[in-house]
Order: C-alpha cells, then sequence, then structure tokens
C-alpha cells in the first residue's frame, strides 16, 4: 500500500533578470529570438506593473500595425 505524502518542497527563488535570462536561453534553444522589446514587457509583468494580457494584447497591435 502507498501513502500519500505533501510535498512542501518550494521552487527556488529568481530574482527578475535571473528569470529573464533564463526564458531568454529557453527561446534561444528553441530557436526563436528574443527582443529588447520582449524583455521590457516581462520586466513589467514580473514586477507587477502591467498584466500578461495587457502585454500580450499589446503585442498583438503591435502585429496588426
Amino acid at each position: 500500500m502507498t501513502v500519500a505524502r505533501k510535498v512542501t518542497k518550494q521552487a527556488p527563488v529568481r530574482s527578475v533578470e535571473e528569470a529573464i535570462q533564463f526564458a531568454t536561453a529557453g527561446v534561444r534553444l528553441a530557436g526563436g529570438a528574443v527582443t529588447e522589446a520582449t524583455k521590457a514587457a516581462s520586466r513589467r509583468v514580473a514586477n507587477g506593473t502591467s498584466t500578461l494580457e495587457k502585454e500580450l494584447a499589446a503585442f498583438r497591435r503591435g502585429l496588426l500595425s
């Protein structure tokens, strides 16, 4: 018989800049490109000054113009 156990391990805490560097590396490994505008939008979301929905809407508007 197995016993369920609650896992209380927390993910390591990263600074905003470390998180952006980590995400940038993942995008580049996947063959994508990261612009300074994308990094700035990521910082705004990570700092709580903007939301993901607002940044995606702005990105989409940029694609259509």
